[in-house]
């Protein structure tokens, strides 16, 4: 059919149809025959238009190998859209994953041109949730080009060479380096805000101003370090936990009590690195009192958390009171040993080092498996150098559960990651290493590939290069304080689980009226400041404590002197969630955050 636009004659929109009709013989038709001669015209002049837009639209519609080809959303990676791609579509997309992992939903994509690096992508329900990338993403290449596209950030914590922007509503955050420049792109399906508008800390800024290389000063005579280890694997294995086809039957890793004392005068502050999941604060009372009759009043035993050990709580159900026995019993010998390893001290020195967070992650190290992109990079040294030059302890701290071995599947009791990189930290530096983990709650975890004490010895070495490298930047402290203060915190508990589990574990009056009794510390060694945690601190509070901290160098202590679970901010507790039930309840993270700013400006009384 030819069809014109227009009747040459009137000028008039026209179909074929319409034309000829216009050229009949019959000119007195009725204005009825003119009305519905305009009618097919315009119908005609529809057809035409829907015809065009139908082909349009069929040529830009997605198909399955093509979605997206027309508008990418925002969160897009790679044309992939969490919460819409399969577990099919990213692997039609980007192929079988090429690095080893036990599960087939762990892909993990190396980045073109950096080996090192890799994206990783997490799936729910078979539908992709979440992907941490390190790839760059051309829609953001800078600090710049992000706030211009989305605003002001909802969140953003400012590290010393690095910062994380937060844009959740927009299913989107960012790492950025010093320079602006994107390093990581986090996509995920979009969610309200995380943290409330009119929150007082939105903005952590830990940045400090560049200073002067302070001058080294002669620590007084009086100023004393000594440090060492004992071993508190299990004598057997009987008892240890209850008899099933996951109990441990063997010492996969030497398990330690490692101990550093510092002492100036009379004052004398004892910090305790155990490898263990956790303690009772009753047995932690226990071996801090036979500390205090013998000297000691002042002791941090600090848990690293490692969960290839058995539960020493109790929690789950079986507790191993012959065990923590000979645990309570070691540590106290850790530490008499250490005193009697006291010995004068040239140069107090303090250090810190950024591990990358490139895709939001420490990648094949670290990650957040509940808030992906928060995560403490760094890692810090306190390092005492005795009179003839050599180190007499390293006392180290970052802040990942040890949870890298699955202890029901290699059954072989393990430090986990901390063995490791301890011997790799004293091997380099010399001296006796002491680690304290930090704010690791919710859920600061290895980002390993694999799940065995061989993928665990591998991380602690690759920490390890970075503890090292944050002695190499070591400054000399210009201060020797040595000085302890303890803050009482009482906790209401509303969780169900840990309300069942201290009414058969706590004693009577420890837990009157569904409340515990424990304690915040802050200490200060030189200039290095500490506040200490009875539990498993989510990271964003502990970042917020620390950027209120005027100590040159500032770590939050977790799991010290007591290990009541999870405490998370009030606008990030979630109702049923596996933090929440274990954990004191809904008010454990806003005691904590307001106990740890009020501790965090106070300085020792030397200062003031």
């Amino acid at each position: 059919m030819k069809i014109r636009n227009q009747d040459p004659k009137s000028g008039r929109c026209c179909s074929a149809v319409a034309c000829a009709a216009s050229s009949a013989p019959h000119r007195s038709r009725s204005r009825k025959n003119q009305r519905l001669r305009a009618i097919t015209c315009a119908l005609a002049v529809m057809a035409i238009l829907g015809t065009i837009l139908w082909h349009q639209s069929w040529a830009a519609a997605p198909t399955a190998a093509n979605a997206y080809q027309g508008l990418v959303p925002a969160n897009a990676y790679q044309g992939l859209v969490p919460g819409n791609a399969t577990l099919s579509d990213v692997l039609a997309k980007l192929g079988p994953s090429p690095l080893e992992t036990p599960s087939k939903t762990d892909l993990r994509y190396p980045v073109a041109g950096r080996p090192e690096l890799n994206d990783r992508c997490y799936f729910q329900n078979n539908k992709l949730a979440l992907v941490t990338s390190a790839s760059p993403d051309s829609r953001y290449p800078t600090r710049e080009s992000i706030v211009e596209k989305f605003g002001k950030p909802e969140a953003e914590i400012s590290f010393q060479t690095q910062s994380y922007l937060d844009y959740t509503q927009q299913g989107l955050r960012f790492i950025c380096d010093a320079t602006g420049n994107t390093t990581g792109v986090l996509y995920f399906t979009p969610h309200p805000r995380r943290i409330p508008e009119g929150y007082p800390n939105v903005h952590v800024d830990l940045r400090r101003a560049e200073t002067d290389p302070p001058q080294a000063t002669t620590p007084p005579a009086d100023f004393l370090v000594g440090a060492s280890q004992v071993s508190i694997a299990p004598k057997k294995f009987e008892d240890i936990a209850p008899d099933n086809d996951q109990k441990p039957t063997h010492l996969a890793e030497d398990l330690f009590a490692r101990a550093v004392i510092f002492q100036r005068g009379d004052e004398r502050v004892v910090f305790i690195g155990l490898d263990v999941f956790g303690m009772g604060m009753w047995d932690v009372d226990t071996v801090r009192e036979r500390l205090r009759e013998k000297g000691f009043p002042n002791v941090v035993v600090a848990m690293s958390h490692t969960h290839a050990n058995v539960d020493t709580i109790g929690f789950y159900g079986y507790y191993p009171a012959e065990y923590v026995k000979q645990i309570l019993a070691q540590t106290e010998q850790a530490v008499m040993q250490a005193a009697k390893n006291l010995s004068p001290v040239a140069e107090l020195k303090i250090g810190s080092a950024e591990m990358p967070l490139a895709g939001g992650r420490v990648v094949d190290l670290i990650r957040n498996g509940r808030d992906p992109g928060v995560v403490d990079p760094t890692v810090s040294i306190v390092q005492a150098i005795g009179k003839d030059g050599k180190p007499i302890a390293n006392l180290i701290h970052l802040a990942c559960h040890p949870e890298v071995i699955r202890l029901r599947d290699t059954r072989g009791l393990s430090p986990d990651f901390v063995g490791t990189l301890c011997n790799d930290v004293t091997r380099e530096l010399g001296g006796q290493t002491v680690f304290l983990n930090g704010a690791l709650g919710g859920m600061l975890t290895p980002d390993t590939r694999l799940r065995t004490q061989a993928a665990a010895e591998e991380m602690g070495h690759a920490l390890a290069k970075f503890v090292v490298a944050a002695a190499e930047n070591a400054v000399p402290s210009e201060t020797y304080d040595v000085w302890l203060y303890r803050r009482p915190v009482e906790y209401p508990v509303t969780a169900e689980a840990i309300i069942q589990y201290l009414e058969k574990a706590a004693p009577k009056a420890d837990f009157a009226q569904h409340r515990i009794r424990s304690e915040m510390n802050l200490v200060w060694i030189g200039d290095a400041q500490f506040i200490t945690i009875p539990g498993e601190l989510l990271p964003d509070l502990g970042l917020e404590i620390m950027s209120h901290m005027p100590g040159k160098l500032r770590m939050i202590v977790g799991l010290a002197n007591a290990e009541l679970g999870y405490l998370i901010p009030s606008y990030d507790f979630r109702d049923g969630g596996y933090e929440e039930r274990t954990g004191p309840g809904a008010a454990g993270g806003a005691i904590t955050r307001s106990v740890g700013l009020e501790l965090a400006p106070i300085l020792p009384p030397q200062r003031r």
